[in-house]
């Protein structure tokens, strides 16, 4: 009995640490467009770990309160990451501002709210 007491309770802890690793983003731009649309929302792991092709919220390097998505394109050897808007035309990226420090990094997006009839998980890398 006391196995089972202890196991539930080592359950309840990791979903508690969890949940505080958590953050949800309401997309409010077209920069990721097709893939992202303004009121789209994404659930995002904090982590300061990012591989090509995900999705991730970054402070913005010239404005760092403000929080944007965007694809990793890749990742330099210092760490730091190029990241691109899906829409082109439309992003503000990396193109502008260079490659971002890793500390400006808040988490990578692991599942993806759209339209009512649309979920899933978040596009990019497939693991």
């Amino acid at each position: 009995m006391a196995r089972r007491k202890t196991r539930w309770i080592l359950f309840a802890l990791a979903l508690v640490a969890m949940w505080r690793r958590l953050d949800r983003v309401v997309v409010s731009g077209v920069s990721m467009a097709p893939t992202l649309f303004p009121g789209d929302q994404l659930l995002v792991v904090r982590t300061r770990h990012a591989r090509a092709g995900d999705l991730v919220v970054i402070r913005d390097p010239r404005e760092p309160s403000r929080e944007v998505v965007k694809r990793v394109a890749r990742v330099t050897e210092d760490g730091d990451l190029v990241v691109a808007g899906d829409n082109a035309e439309m992003s503000t990226d990396s193109r502008t501002y260079g490659a971002v420090p890793r500390d400006l990094l808040v988490g990578r997006a692991v599942y993806h709210v759209r339209a009512a009839t649309r979920s899933g998980v978040a596009e990019g890398r497939r693991r």
